[in-house]
């Protein structure tokens, strides 16, 4: 007996909180037939008075005389009161909606109040989750950034290496520069080429025989022909130190010797530019050298 008990008394307590929910739902759907039948009631009381209404002074109305035009004037009473009804009717509906959003307000806002409460109970909740996981990712940032601390001082070290390494091959090329210069005199070059040389020499050289006048936006090279040169460099000088683009360094003079020049060193080219003459560096076009005007148009 007593084991009866315990597992009935179990089950209960397990049942009850179930039952709950659906036991609510039948009470209120109960007590919303009930309202709708109070509704329903009160409506009629409210037309049939209505009527009563209405037909009360008919009744004490003395009758008038029957004649052809009594059934216009029953008619017309029979439209007015259609009217009077369909109005009867839209004023209960209107008073039957009116209750129905008072019956459902305290429904929803209890609703309202006890979503707003699992809310905040969530989003406390996802913050004590979050907690640990900031943490770590706070963590992973520091060490990262450590990291790319150290990498950064890794690389001024090898730039600061490369750096030096650099000045000591430009020194030991300034060098070699130097002794060029020592060399080759431009000024001295000039001197001795114009003494024995006219300012048109250059008219019945086997270099310049497709030569035929100045082009805008062209050059022409001694062996090379005319070639197209772009607007921001067209009609343009350069000096020593500076570096020449590469557009023009294919146009190689060869013959250095017929036209007096030095010999350029290991690693240089002389090049032609216009009616330059430029000597520059193989690795990046550094100017070392530079004779303006070779010939005159």
């Amino acid at each position: 007996m007593k084991r009866t008990l315990l597992v009935f008394s179990a089950l209960t307590a397990f049942a009850a909180p179930a039952i709950a929910p659906a036991v609510a739902q039948a009470q209120q759907a109960e007590a919303r037939e009930d309202r709708g039948d109070r509704r329903t009631e009160a409506r009629t009381e409210r037309r049939e008075q209505r009527r009563e209404d209405r037909q009360q002074p008919r009744t004490e109305r003395p009758q008038p005389p029957q004649d052809r035009g009594g059934g216009r004037q029953d008619r017309r009473e029979d439209r007015q009161d259609r009217r009077e009804d369909r109005r009867d009717d839209r004023q209960d509906r209107r008073e039957d909606r009116r209750e129905d959003r008072q019956d459902r307000r305290p429904d929803t806002r209890q609703d309202r109040r006890e979503d707003r409460r699992d809310d905040r109970q969530d989003r406390r909740e996802d913050r004590q989750d979050r907690r640990p996981d900031n943490r770590d990712d706070r963590r992973d940032r520091r060490e990262d950034r450590r990291e790319d601390r150290q990498d950064r001082r890794e690389d001024r070290r090898e730039w600061r290496e490369d750096r030096r390494e650099d000045r000591f091959e430009n020194r030991r090329d300034r060098r070699d520069y130097r002794e060029f210069r020592r060399g080759w005199n431009r000024d001295n070059w000039r001197r001795d080429w114009n003494r024995s040389h006219r300012s048109d020499w250059w008219r019945n050289h086997r270099s310049f025989r497709g030569y035929s006048g100045v082009r805008v936006g062209f050059y022409f090279a001694p062996d090379y022909g005319y070639y197209s040169v772009p607007r921001q460099y067209w009609n343009q000088r350069w000096h020593e130190g500076q570096y020449l683009p590469s557009i023009f360094w294919r146009y190689q003079l060869n013959d250095y010797r017929t036209y007096g020049l030095g010999f350029p060193p290991q690693g240089t080219r002389w090049v032609y530019v216009d009616n330059h003459i430029y000597l520059i560096d193989d690795y990046d076009g550094y100017i070392i050298e530079v004779v303006y005007d070779f010939w005159r148009w």
